[in-house]
C-alpha cells in the first residue's frame, strides 16, 4: 500500500507577521523537518501546497524530492481550499495520504509508522486525550472530504457522521502531534530549540555508465509527466527549468537506447506527453528496487546503529 503526504504551506487569508513554514526548528526549519520526518518513515510522494512567498519556499525545499503545487488564490481562500487542491492532485498517486498544515514539525517518525499499521479509512493520533497532526486518510475518503461545504475545514469534514464513525484514534506518546510552531517565541521553547532531526540513513539509487544518468530526480520527473501529461508542468512542480528537464530526458534516452516519452503537440486540446511502455516498465522496476533498498537500509541501520532508534531524539 503506497502512502503519500500533503503539507499545506500556502499561508492564510490574513497576512502573518512571520512566515511559519521557514521558522527555525533546531538545526532545520518547520517545513524541512516535516518533510524529512515523513520521508524517514518511507512516505512518498510528498506534496506541498505553496502560496505566500511561494518562490522562496519552493527553492528552500527544492532538493528534498517533493512536489510543489501553487495556490495562487491563497490570499482570498481558507486553508481547506488548499487541502482540497492538494487532495485532488495526490488522489491518483497513492492509496492513502497524511495531511497536515506546515506548523507541526515536532511529531516523530515512530508516530507515522504507528498510524500506518492501521487499516482504518481515517486515522488520528492522540496524546493525553487530544487529537493532533498529521491525519491519515485512505483514498476512498478523499471525495467525501473534498465535497464538504460546512464550517471548520478538515476538522469539520472529519466530524461528519458518515466519516467520524470511520475514524480510528491511535494513542501515542508524542507531544509533537499537538505542538504548533507559529511564532518566533514558539521557536525558543527548549523542546523546539534543541529539536535536532534524528540521524537516519539516506539512500539514493542511481544508474550510470560513465556518469549517473537515472536517479531519484529522473524517477520523480517521469512520474510527474505521467501524472500530469505535461513535461512543462512537471518541471514547474519540481521547481526546475524546462531546459534542465529536457536535457535530463535526452541524456537518459541516449544512455538507455530508447525513447521515454510519446508526445503530441498542438491541436484544440493542446500538447500532451506520456511514458512509452518501455519507460513505464523501467520506472516501475526502478521504484520497486528503490523501495526494497530503503527497507533493507533501515533494517541494517537499526542493526549497526541501534543507539539511533526509531522515534529517538538526538
Amino acid at each position: 500500500m503506497k502512502t503519500g503526504a500533503l503539507i499545506v504551506a500556502a499561508g492564510q487569508e490574513r497576512a502573518q507577521a512571520e512566515f511559519r513554514p521557514m521558522l527555525p526548528v533546531g538545526d532545520s526549519t518547520v517545513i524541512r523537518r516535516i518533510i524529512i520526518t515523513l520521508q524517514q518513515a518511507g512516505i512518498e510522494p510528498v506534496v506541498v501546497v505553496t502560496g505566500q512567498q511561494g518562490d522562496e519556499l519552493e527553492k528552500h525545499i527544492s532538493k528534498l524530492g517533493v512536489i510543489c503545487l501553487r495556490n495562487r488564490d491563497y490570499e482570498t481562500t481558507q486553508m481547506f481550499y488548499s487541502i482540497c487542491l492538494g487532495l485532488n492532485y495526490i488522489e491518483d498517486l497513492c492509496d492513502r495520504v497524511f495531511v497536515l498544515p506546515a506548523k507541526f514539525p515536532m511529531f516523530l517518525p515512530v508516530t507515522v509508522s504507528r498510524m500506518m499499521e492501521s487499516q482504518a479509512p481515517a486515522v488520528c493520533p492522540t496524546v493525553n486525550g487530544r487529537r493532533g497532526h498529521p491525519v491519515l486518510l485512505a483514498k476512498e475518503m478523499i471525495r467525501q472530504i473534498t465535497s464538504y461545504e460546512g464550517d471548520y475545514g478538515l476538522r469539520g469534514a472529519l466530524r461528519q457522521p458518515e466519516i467520524s464513525e470511520k475514524v480510528e484514534e491511535i494513542t501515542v506518546e508524542d507531544e509533537g502531534i499537538i505542538q504548533a510552531v507559529e511564532t518566533k517565541e514558539d521557536c525558543r521553547r527548549p523542546s523546539v530549540e534543541r529539536g535536532q532531526i534524528q540521524i537516519h540513513p539516506q539512500i539514493r539509487l542511481s544508474f550510470g555508465r560513465n556518469e549517473a544518468f537515472f536517479g531519484p530526480e529522473m524517477s520523480r520527473f517521469l512520474s510527474l509527466i505521467d501524472h500530469t501529461g505535461s513535461m512543462q508542468t512537471a518541471c514547474r512542480q519540481m521547481h526546475m527549468s524546462y531546459t534542465k528537464g529536457w536535457n535530463l530526458l535526452k541524456d537518459a534516452e541516449r544512455q538507455l537506447g530508447y525513447p521515454l516519452l510519446l508526445t503530441r503537440s498542438g491541436g484544440a486540446d493542446g500538447g500532451f506527453s506520456q511514458l512509452t511502455p518501455k519507460a513505464a516498465d523501467f520506472l516501475a522496476r526502478y521504484r520497486e528496487m528503490e523501495r526494497r533498498m530503503r527497507k533493507e537500509a533501515a533494517e541494517l541501520f537499526g542493526e549497526y546503529f541501534p543507539e539511533y532508534g526509531k522515534g529517538q531524539e538526538v
